[in-house]
């Protein structure tokens, strides 16, 4: 599913977990914690969705935390 297609409160919810993925994680973007993890972008967005047991999600077309 798009992220642009789920409902509001859930893109605010996957925007939380993934900043707080970030801050936990000390990385400035989702492209350097992917390369850090040997992860592609879609990969590590599905994972951080899924240990914050959030609906799974395509990455946004557009995403502040690349």
């Amino acid at each position: 599913m798009r992220f642009e297609d789920l409902p509001p409160e859930t893109r605010a919810a996957i925007e939380q977990a993934v900043r707080q993925f970030l801050r936990e994680n000390h990385s400035v973007s989702l492209d350097e914690a992917g390369q850090e993890r040997g992860l592609p972008l879609p990969d590590l967005w599905r994972w951080i969705l899924a240990e914050a047991g959030l609906p799974d999600s395509d990455p946004p077309d557009f995403s502040p935390f690349a």
